[in-house]
């Protein structure tokens, strides 16, 4: 017996580095399948968990620039970095959530 040959296109190889490199830098799907040269439903059915994983290789760099560069002194990004990751706001406080200022002398 004869091995039937198998139909459809070849497996096209594709440069799993630079598909790791564009997806750090947050390229989108289109982006990638323009500069890969594959369709997005391979690169989602393939490469889903890398790309995934280099979105957040590069989330993780440019935080770590943003915390290095505001701790430099960037004020505008210790403002930016205190709202986002500290919860901390310009807002003022409602008058009724107000504690201070208090007296000694309150009755009890």
């Amino acid at each position: 017996m004869a091995k039937e040959k198998k139909m459809g296109r070849p497996v096209k190889e594709i440069d799993e580095d630079l598909l790791y490199k564009l997806a750090q830098i947050h390229c989108t799907m289109k982006e990638m399948v323009d500069i890969i040269g594959v369709s997005e439903d391979t690169l989602k059915r393939r490469y889903a968990g890398l790309i995934d994983k280099g979105k957040a290789e590069g989330k993780m760099r440019l935080r770590r620039k943003q915390i290095e560069v505001a701790m430099q002194g960037n004020p505008a990004l210790l403002i930016f970095l205190g709202k986002s990751m500290l919860g901390q706001s310009e807002s003022p406080v409602a008058e009724q959530d107000k504690i201070l200022p208090w007296s000694d002398d309150a009755t009890e």
